[in-house]
């Protein structure tokens, strides 16, 4: 699995294999850890790769953002929160098209995205 990352947009972008969004989806319904990310390969058309997803069940919106300091993509929200984010991860990695992908971004209103939530595209590798 990789993220990428583009410093002007601040875009990301998670890619992986149905698996690999499976298994991420089960971890963020836990309270909290870390998966080490692929790092190798060129970031293009992005800035860099991340090294790691960090993941905390806390409250409310779910916000997911860069943290720079250790080159991580954060994810945290309350229990039912994550637990609706986890399920499109879900979803995507059962039933996403090789050729799609998915934007997860905040717009006013949202279920469960915190306004903060820095804007991210999920793809599915073959």
């Amino acid at each position: 699995m990789k993220v990428l990352y583009a410093e002007d947009t601040k875009e990301l972008e998670l890619s992986g294999t149905g698996q690999e969004l499976r298994d991420l989806a089960a971890c963020l319904r836990s309270s909290r850890g870390i998966l080490p990310l692929d790092t190798g390969g060129d970031p293009s058309p992005y800035d860099k790769a991340l090294s790691l997803i960090e993941f905390e069940c806390t409250s409310g919106h779910v916000v997911i953002s860069h943290v720079s300091a250790r080159d991580a993509l954060r994810i945290q929200g309350g229990a039912d929160e994550l637990d609706v984010f986890a399920s499109s991860v879900e979803e995507f990695g059962n039933e996403g098209d090789p050729s799609a992908h998915i934007h997860v971004e905040h717009v006013p209103g949202h279920e469960y995205l915190a306004p903060s939530t820095e804007p991210l595209v999920i793809a599915l590798l073959d």
